[in-house]
């Protein structure tokens, strides 16, 4: 009998609880900028973003330091863009008239990679309270987002900065050099 209350005991013994899950690491703040990759391989890239009010999509300014750098602004939505042709894409500025210029539509992202364009868009960023961003995917649907302003320009400079960009001022670029003669 005591062999069976102990058995019925044992069984009743709770098993130990494994220990929880650590927490995800909190998403940073938006505008903050991240630095991924290692500049030694040559595919360091420093980036800061925003998410929609709706969540419905990223506002995002990167830099990629490889062999060119190059800055350029992507809007990620949440339905496929779909890779294709350049299309409008028209940046509302907080009650500012629309810049509008035409993007290239990549693996599904809108972005805008011209020096100029991309240094009035992040000059207007760095000062913007809302950011209104319209365009349409590839069947001619509408795809609006709402994004907040940066709280500062520290991000925005400190990713212009990766690329040698300075915020307000389009980079000068050298030009290749010309081929010799023969070649």
């Amino acid at each position: 009998m005591i062999s069976i209350l102990a058995m019925l005991l044992q069984a009743a013994t709770p098993a130990p609880t494994a220990a929880p899950a650590p927490a995800p690491a909190p998403a940073p703040a938006p505008w903050t900028a991240i630095v991924r990759g290692d500049a030694a391989a040559g595919n360091l890239s420093t980036s800061t973003y925003v998410m929609a009010h709706d969540a419905g999509g990223r506002l995002a300014v990167r830099c990629d330091a490889r062999a060119d750098k190059v800055v350029s602004i992507q809007f990620r939505a949440p339905a496929d863009l779909g890779a294709g042709p350049v299309r409008p894409v028209r940046l509302t500025i907080d009650a500012a008239t629309p810049l509008i210029a035409n993007w290239e539509f990549i693996s599904g992202i809108a972005l805008e990679r011209e020096d100029a364009a991309v240094t009035t868009i992040t000059s207007a960023f760095a000062q913007a309270k809302q950011i209104k961003l319209h365009t349409s995917n590839l069947a001619g649907e509408p795809v609006d987002a709402v994004f907040d302003g940066p709280s500062s320009a520290a991000g925005l400079t400190q990713v212009l900065a990766a690329c040698g960009y300075t915020l307000g001022q389009i980079p000068v670029r050298t030009p290749a050099p010309a081929p010799s003669p023969g070649q």
